[in-house]
């Protein structure tokens, strides 16, 4: 069994605490630099750049894990914690087969229909945008409500809506959903979606930081609905036409909705390698990020159903996944404490982040229970994870995560060191590499 650490030990003094730590470990530790390997690397990308998820991994990173893992088109590959796709994505055009598993619709669908890639009904997008130009102009005079109920649709539930977008913004939006939802234009759905929920995003009152969005009130950009819809489009046309033959790959690949901790009920064979990214614990919601566009692309029933899916996610943080935290202390599983060496000093500065660490803990304990019930033998995987801090406190997430593999029956080969993050000291990505 690694050796657990704790932060009272003298080598916690440490300036370095990283590094330290997985010293202590016991575990092989390796740095190399593969370049940037944030989402800005896959914004020039065919496919990648189709969304925009800031917290989501370079298509290049997951080149180098395919490589360093030696995966080929004999291998089934999972991403238990899909986000954007980029793993399932960049298999898909290497010709391997993959599987995503995303907990959230708005990224699942994201993910799913990027996977489409057909390019015979491409002469659909003209038509489908000189509709949308017309149908822009012939509702110029109307407000957003007369527009609804000509349309027979209805204004996106979610809280006070015109705070996010500008009624003759959402208007336009709107139009662009409704013609979107024609028959006439089936074939290119997928592509029609994937663009408008992007123009929803870029056209809403906000300000688009790393990695969070924040109210603009009182902006002065001149949004054009159309414009914006426009320019994704042809993007996604660009890159469909450039793909060429990696297009005969079309749908070889699926990204579904569900929990990573039950995996034994999301796949239906052996997992011969996970490539993957789970959150950090540094309290980021992919659910609330996402909620414009859970709204607007009509991906949820009532107004509350976006927090109640962040309680279920791994790292939930929000509206009610904070008020259950914040009060009574979680104590962890005895398989599981020793390795949390977080704990004590985390449970005396702040109950809510000591239990919002050791969630997130016994929930990747869960998936990985989960995952030796499907694994093939041989196994290998890659996790990329990122160190954080709570209350003051370091959480060594590289190397708690490393433990709890190796408690379940895993060997961990060696934690690799890419970059440190965001400038700030001592805060590091690594990917853990793991075989059965």
């Amino acid at each position: 069994m690694v050796k657990p650490f704790s932060l009272s030990e003298p080598e916690a003094e440490s300036s370095d605490l990283f590094e330290q730590n997985i010293r202590a470990s016991g575990f092989r530790y390796q740095e190399t630099d593969i370049g940037d390997i944030t989402f800005k690397a896959g914004q020039t990308e065919a496919v990648h750049r189709w969304y925009r998820l800031t917290p989501s991994y370079s298509p290049s990173l997951v080149r180098f894990l395919i490589a360093e893992l030696g995966i080929n088109t004999s291998h089934f590959v999972v991403d238990p914690f899909s986000g954007r796709g980029t793993t399932v994505i960049e298999a898909q055009k290497q010709g391997i087969r993959a599987l995503g598993i995303e907990i959230n619709p708005l990224l699942q669908q994201v993910g799913d229909k990027s996977l489409i890639w057909e390019v015979n009904h491409l002469a659909l997008v003209q038509d489908y945008l000189t509709e949308l130009a017309n149908q822009l102009q012939c509702h110029q005079s109307y407000t957003v409500e007369q527009t609804v109920e000509q349309l027979q649709t209805k204004i996106p539930i979610i809280y006070n809506v015109f705070r996010w977008w500008q009624p003759s913004t959402l208007k336009d939006l709107i139009i662009c959903r409704e013609i979107m939802l024609h028959p006439t234009y089936g074939p290119i759905q997928p592509f029609l979606w994937i663009a408008l929920n992007q123009a929803c995003l870029d056209c809403a009152n906000i300000h688009r930081n790393h990695p969070t969005i924040t109210f603009d009130d009182n902006h002065q950009r001149q949004i054009n609905v159309y414009e914006a819809v426009d320019k994704n489009l042809k993007i996604i046309s660009t890159d469909l036409t450039q793909l060429g033959t990696q297009c005969r790959y079309s749908k070889l690949n699926a990204i579904k909705l569900g929990d990573s901790t039950q995996l034994h009920a999301q796949v239906d064979q052996s997992i011969d390698v996970i490539v993957t990214s789970p959150p950090y614990p540094n309290r980021y919601s992919y659910v609330h990020q996402t909620r414009p566009q859970l709204y607007f692309m009509e991906l949820l029933d009532h107004a509350r159903q976006a927090t109640e899916i962040d309680l279920q996610a791994i790292g939930g943080t929000w509206g009610r996944a904070t008020s259950v935290l914040q009060h009574n202390l979680i104590e962890p599983p005895a398989e599981i404490r020793p390795y949390l060496c977080y704990y004590d000093q985390l449970q005396s500065r702040s109950t809510l982040m000591c239990n919002y660490a050791t969630k997130y803990f016994i929930d990747l304990w869960r998936h990985i229970q989960s995952l030796n019930t499907v694994k093939s033998q041989p196994f290998r995987g890659a996790y990329v994870v990122g160190n954080s801090r709570l209350s003051g406190v370091e959480i060594f997430t590289e190397v708690i995560l490393g433990q709890l593999f190796e408690q379940t029956g895993f060997e961990v080969e060696k934690i690799v060191g890419f970059r440190k993050r965001g400038g700030k000291k001592r805060l590091y990505e690594t990917a853990i590499l793991i075989r059965s």
